[in-house]
């Protein structure tokens, strides 16, 4: 199976972990009542989930040995590996029907302790052992088969999101990304999923700063510049952020170059984008 990473097709089985689940769960991960998926990191699956480099599992614990076969350390209730970085998919799987879905938030806890008496000895539950199996819980968002694309605009001169806002945001990043709201004009069809382009404008560091999906459908809100008129606006997960420093990932000037029919500096947020110029856009990225 192949699918999109940064514009790029990729095959998924390099980035994605499949996990075994009923339909009902499926149908309930798409309608957004599930957005959780726990996993015990035991034996049978350490190695699909857990950082390896140069053939040892990767610990982040100075103190830690370099080198532990199997996930069996409870390190004072504090996780000792890395997830692996290339992790960004969860494929789930029923017996008629899948659901990918990307991992936007991951935290880990201790799960069954235990005292490990060594390999191939029998291991005796103790809440107080000095071993346990951890457990995973990936956050997740599904990725349509079929979506929509919307660009939203940021002029960092006139918003509420400001240019430090967008610093910190990039600076304290998690899994590779950062959440914020943003108001949305063409509201009537955005649906949680979507995927969205974020334009900055206004100044000389014009162009596409960053990308994402919606991680709610459309809801109301004050206005953020302080009018009395009500907004719609959207959560989104924000991926791909160029360097607050150093401009945008795509330049207008490249945008008008390429797509000259679409109006990229001047309109509002939120504007969905026709197929064509999200084709268009897509081998820019």
């Amino acid at each position: 199976m192949k699918t999109n990473k940064n514009n790029k097709e990729i095959d998924i089985n390099e980035v994605a972990l499949t996990v075994y689940v009923d339909n009902e769960a499926i149908g309930k991960v798409r309608s957004g009542e599930i957005n959780q998926i726990r996993l015990d990191i035991n034996d049978d699956n350490y190695r699909l989930i857990l950082e390896n480099v140069d053939g040892h599992l990767l610990l982040v614990v100075d103190e830690m040995p370099e080198t532990f076969h199997g996930c069996y350390l409870y390190n004072k209730g504090v996780f000792p590996y890395a997830i692996k970085s290339t992790l960004d998919f969860l494929l789930l799987k029923g017996e008629e029907d899948y659901c990918l879905t990307r991992i936007i938030g991951i935290n880990t806890e201790p799960g069954v302790r235990f005292r490990f008496q060594g390999a191939g000895k029998p291991s005796v539950e103790d809440a107080n052992g000095d071993s346990c199996i951890w457990e995973a819980q990936f956050e997740i968002i599904p990725v349509p088969s079929e979506s929509r694309h919307y660009l939203m605009r940021w002029n960092p001169s006139i918003s509420s999101f400001t240019e430090k806002d967008y610093e910190a945001c990039v600076a304290n990043m998690e899994h590779g990304m950062f959440r914020i709201n943003w108001s949305i004009r063409d509201w009537e069809e955005a649906r949680r999923g979507d995927f969205f382009y974020m334009m900055r404008v206004g100044d000389d560091k014009a162009g596409i700063v960053f990308s994402g999906q919606f991680l709610t459908d459309p809801y109301p809100g004050d206005d953020w510049g302080g009018s009395t008129k009500r907004r719609m606006y959207v959560d989104m997960v924000c991926m791909n952020p160029a360097e607050p420093q150093a401009g945008s990932n795509i330049s207008l000037e490249k945008l008008q170059k390429a797509i000259p029919s679409f109006e990229w500096s001047r309109g509002h947020s939120g504007v969905l984008l026709s197929n064509n110029v999200t084709e268009e856009l897509e081998k820019l990225m």
